[in-house]
C-alpha cells in the first residue's frame, strides 16, 4: 500500500478535484453536532471531523424507497424506473467503522447471488476514508473495526499540519496521479507522528464491549429476564435498524393507482416492526415484542458470528445515539454478562 502525505490547506483542492469523479457525497453539519451524508455543491460546507452520520453510507447504495418496476396502462413492457441509481458517486469523510459495514454489505448482497440494485451502485462508488475521533458512544475498538487496511480508494489520516494519504486501490491511485501537485512522500516524522495519534485515539474510548465468547454466552442466556425487561422499554420503532450500517431487511410492495399504473417497490424495513415476522393466515412468529428485541440482538451477535464468523455490528455508536428510550447496546450485553 503506499502512503502519501498532503497538507491540510489543500484539502478544499482536493475535494474539487474529487468531483470530477463523480458526484460528491460528505458529512455536512444540519444542527448543533448533528451530521447527514449529502451531495455537495460547495466544498467550504464539507465537515470531516463529523464524528457519525444519521443515516449511514448504505442509503447511497439502496436508497430507504425506491421503485423497482412500474408499467402504465398504455404500456406493453414493465420497466425498471431506475430511481435506485446513484450514477458515479465519491464518497468523502467516511470512517474506519463505516468501511468495514460496507464491507459487510458487500459479503450479505454480492456473494452467490448478487443484488442488482445494490450492485449497480457500489461498482460506481468511490470510497475516501477519514480518520475520526471516539466520542462516549463509540465501541468500535471492541469490535475491531477502529482500523482498516482495505476496502477503501483512499484513507486520509488527519496529523499535524498534513494528512496521511493511504492509496488502496488502483482507483485511488488514478485519483493520486490526476492531482500530483497535491501530494508528497511520506517520511519518518509522519510515521512517528501516525503512531502517536493511534496511541492516543486507543486511550480515548470511553465504552468497551467484551466480545469474548460472546455468542456461546447468548446462546447460555436465551430465557434471561433480561430479554422481558428490554421489551417493556423498548417501543420497537426501529430507529436502531434505520440508523444501522449493516441492516439489511427491507420490504417488497405493490401499488396500484387510479390512471392504471402499477408499481412494485422496495423499502428499507426492520425485524423490530410487528408484522415483520407476520405469514400468511396471520400467525405471527415474533408478536411479542421482548422476542423482537431479544432477535435484533441476537442477530447481531450470535447468529450473524454463527453464519460468517464475525458479529454484524461495527460498534459506530448510532444505535446508542438514536433510540428514544436511551438502551445502550454495550450496557445490555455487559447485563447479559452479569457485570451491570
Amino acid at each position: 500500500m503506499q502512503t502519501l502525505k498532503m497538507k491540510t490547506e489543500l484539502l478544499d483542492e482536493f475535494l474539487h478535484g474529487l468531483k470530477g469523479w463523480g458526484e460528491l457525497w460528505a458529512p455536512v453539519e444540519r444542527g448543533p453536532s448533528v451530521f447527514a451524508l449529502e451531495a455537495i455543491e460547495d466544498v467550504s460546507a464539507v465537515r470531516p471531523d463529523a464524528l457519525r452520520t444519521i443515516l449511514p453510507p448504505k442509503k447511497l447504495l439502496l436508497k430507504p424507497h425506491f421503485a423497482m418496476l412500474e408499467k402504465r396502462a398504455d404500456q406493453t413492457e414493465t420497466r425498471d424506473p431506475g430511481e435506485n441509481s446513484c450514477g458515479r458517486a465519491v464518497l468523502f469523510g467516511i470512517h474506519a467503522c463505516d468501511i468495514h459495514a460496507l464491507q459487510i454489505m458487500d459479503m450479505l448482497y454480492l456473494t452467490d447471488f448478487a443484488d442488482t440494485y445494490y450492485a449497480e451502485n457500489r461498482k460506481n462508488l468511490i470510497i475516501v476514508g477519514y480518520g475520526c475521533e471516539p466520542d462516549e458512544k463509540c465501541f468500535c475498538k471492541s469490535m475491531g473495526t477502529s482500523t482498516v487496511d482495505s476496502g477503501f480508494d483512499l484513507f486520509l489520516t488527519p496529523l499535524n499540519g498534513v494528512f496521511l494519504v493511504a492509496v488502496g486501490s488502483s482507483r485511488g491511485d488514478d485519483i493520486v496521479r490526476s492531482m500530483p501537485h497535491l501530494f508528497e512522500e511520506s517520511g519518518p516524522e509522519e510515521t512517528r507522528a501516525y503512531l502517536r495519534r493511534l496511541k492516543h485515539r486507543e486511550e480515548a474510548f470511553q465504552i468497551d464491549l467484551d466480545v469474548t465468547d460472546l455468542p456461546y454466552v447468548l446462546e447460555l442466556k436465551k430465557d434471561d429476564p433480561i430479554w422481558q425487561e428490554l421489551g417493556k422499554k423498548c417501543l420497537c420503532c426501529g430507529s436502531c435498524s434505520m440508523v444501522c450500517p449493516t441492516c439489511s431487511c427491507f420490504n417488497i410492495s405493490d401499488r396500484f393507482s387510479l390512471d392504471g399504473t402499477a408499481t412494485r417497490e422496495r423499502s428499507w424495513d426492520a425485524c423490530l416492526y410487528r408484522d415483520y415476522a407476520m405469514v400468511a393466515g396471520g400467525h405471527n412468529f415474533r408478536a411479542d415484542r421482548a422476542d423482537r428485541v431479544k432477535n435484533r440482538y441476537y442477530h447481531k451477535q450470535e447468529a450473524f458470528v454463527r453464519e460468517f464468523g464475525m458479529p454484524s455490528c461495527v460498534g459506530c455508536g448510532r444505535c446508542i445515539e438514536s433510540c428514544p428510550t436511551k438502551i445502550n447496546v454495550v450496557e445490555v450485553f455487559k447485563q447479559v454478562r452479569g457485570t451491570i
